[in-house]
């Protein structure tokens, strides 16, 4: 797992690198390794999930309660469950000051 720096992670998120391989009957010795990449400037809301294999792109925002499944482009704001695109962070609305 790597955290890019200034990435701000809220309270009771949850992000996991390690699950199951459904196919198998023997849970216990099928954990599959699936690293989670956060780039920086990243915001996580609190209680959302960041499932294994995932990436984060820099600048983006993972709103409260959002189920990521899949890849977050960079600079992009994402929501729900499953999480979904609501809209790209312009470069003149950020300002990191880093």
């Amino acid at each position: 797992m790597k955290i890019g720096s200034y990435t701000l992670i809220a309270s009771h998120a949850v992000i996991t690198s390690l699950t199951h391989d459904v196919n198998s009957n023997i849970y216990a010795e099928t954990l599959v390794k699936k690293p989670v990449m956060i780039d920086r400037n990243v915001w996580i809301g609190s209680g959302a999930i960041i499932q294994p294999g995932v990436t984060i792109g820099e600048g983006a925002i993972i709103g409260a309660g959002t189920v990521v499944t899949h890849n977050v482009e960079p600079n992009s704001v994402v929501v729900g469950v499953p999480g979904k695109l609501l809209r790209y962070i312009k470069r003149s609305e950020t300002n990191y000051g880093n």
